[in-house]
């Protein structure tokens, strides 16, 4: 739906829905084919997404949180238009590899990122392309709920616009989950960081660029190892208050995510030669576990055969798109596992069911909605293998405890092996299923 006009820009609108989810539900969509876009030849030169209700109303995560979408372009018959950054993408059930048959251009989390180009840069659309769309809903409620995923974007259609091309960098790239874990294994106001390279396929000029993280992220940096001055820009979240929905949301389904992340833009653009090599670092704190974090950066390059010195400096017209007021730091935050009492969602310290104690080593049966021996007693250094037995997807993910640990997502018989050496209670959960499947590890010394 077009919105709006001024000379050659115009405003769309679009929404997709409605979607249902079902309650305490995470729901995760893989691929959604067509998803509605604008039917015109042009480019995006920014763009938005937030949750809505029939009414147009933005939703509150009270109800439903949008925890992460990616959208992307498959050209006009898929596979016309290739990712940037991969040549296949394990699938979310991890099962299988998908071609990359599709340009990963926007995305956007709980901070809600939004696409700011320059003055004179766009992302080229054409009316024959197709989109693609993969989102995680997070119900926070006893009953089905249901919302729209709303989108604006402006594009404009004048000629002469310098076209740019999206570049997907991830510390975990290629995956539908791309997560990882932060053990907390560290003294305080120490530093977990996982790291990608990515090498310049073309000459180019960086014009636009955010990032993502999850709880207890302190900043993703993109730096030129080799540079005398190698640093290109420090992606810095900002942290709600501590009266922030993101914090007082219940259930807890989640550690909660920054209310925003830093973004760059520059018409001058930064300079990167072919071949040249730019690192993304994802930095986390290391003092406390952080279970299925993410290290995003997505970046716009305008392709520019006339820049061939690397080492190039950074422009004067390096700016940041405004920030809202907040804490700089991640606030400590103690995920907990949840039950289901009299219909209402109450945090628990471990599920139904007595506790076992297994010695050092222990196998337990994981089905669509259950974990065979919730409650575990267990000896430092000993081995856990979860079995997943159902043909639904599940995995195991810590809550809390003395160290951060999840699986990949499982069915059909796949097992995860875990040994716990630090003594103290894991708290557990599925990290699909948070509410209905619980469980407890308590590690005891020898």
């Amino acid at each position: 739906m077009q919105t709006g006009a001024a000379g050659t820009e115009r405003t769309y609108r679009c929404r997709i829905g409605p979607i249902a989810v079902a309650p305490f539900q995470v729901l995760m969509k893989d691929l959604v084919f067509d998803v509605p876009k604008p039917a015109v030849n042009g480019h995006i030169t920014d763009m938005s997404v937030d949750v809505v209700d029939t009414a147009g109303n933005a939703m509150p995560i009270s109800r439903l949180m949008l925890h992460h979408i990616v959208f992307s372009n498959y050209g006009a018959g898929l596979g016309s238009k290739k990712d940037s950054t991969c040549s296949g993408i394990e699938s979310w059930d991890t099962l299988s590899t998908l071609p990359a048959a599709a340009e990963r251009f926007y995305a956007a989390g709980e901070e809600r990122a939004k696409m700011t180009l320059p003055d004179g840069y766009g992302y080229p659309i054409r009316s024959d392309e197709h989109w693609l769309m993969t989102y995680m809903f997070m119900n926070h409620r006893s009953k089905t709920d249901t919302a729209f995923v709303q989108y604006e974007m402006t594009v404009d259609t004048r000629a002469g616009l310098t076209a740019v091309e999206p570049y997907w960098l991830d510390v975990e790239n290629c995956k539908l989950d791309p997560v990882y874990d932060v053990p907390g294994d560290r003294p305080d106001g120490s530093t977990h960081v996982r790291k990608m390279v990515w090498t310049l396929p073309k000459a180019g000029r960086l014009v636009a660029g955010g990032g993502h993280v999850h709880g207890g992220g302190r900043e993703l940096v993109l730096e030129r190892p080799g540079c005398q001055d190698g640093t290109i820009y420090r992606s810095k979240p900002v942290w709600g208050a501590r009266s922030h929905p993101f914090y007082n949301v219940k259930p807890v389904l989640h550690e909660p995510g920054p209310i925003h992340m830093g973004s760059f833009y520059s018409p001058s653009g930064v300079p990167l030669a072919a071949g040249e090599k730019v690192v993304l670092e994802s930095r986390y704190d290391a003092s406390r576990p952080h279970t299925r974090v993410m290290g995003i950066m997505v970046v716009y390059l305008a392709p520019d055969a006339s820049v061939t010195a690397r080492c190039a400096p950074v422009p004067n017209d390096f700016a940041e798109l405004q920030k809202p007021a907040g804490r700089s730091k991640p606030p400590p935050f103690r995920v907990p596992i949840v039950g289901v009492r009299r219909g209402k969602p109450v945090n628990i310290d471990a599920p139904p069911g007595r506790r076992v104690s297994v010695g050092r080593r222990a196998t337990v049966r994981v089905g669509d909605l259950f974990f065979r021996k919730p409650n575990l007693t267990l000896r430092a250094g000993g081995t856990i293998t979860w079995r997943f037995v159902s043909e639904t997807p599940h995995n195991i993910t810590l809550a809390n405890g003395p160290r951060g640990f999840s699986s990949p997502n499982l069915s059909s018989g796949r097992t995860f092996r875990k040994r716990l050496k630090a003594p103290g209670m894991y708290q557990l959960f599925c990290g699909i299923h948070p509410v209905d499947m619980t469980a407890t590890v308590k590690v005891v010394r020898k």
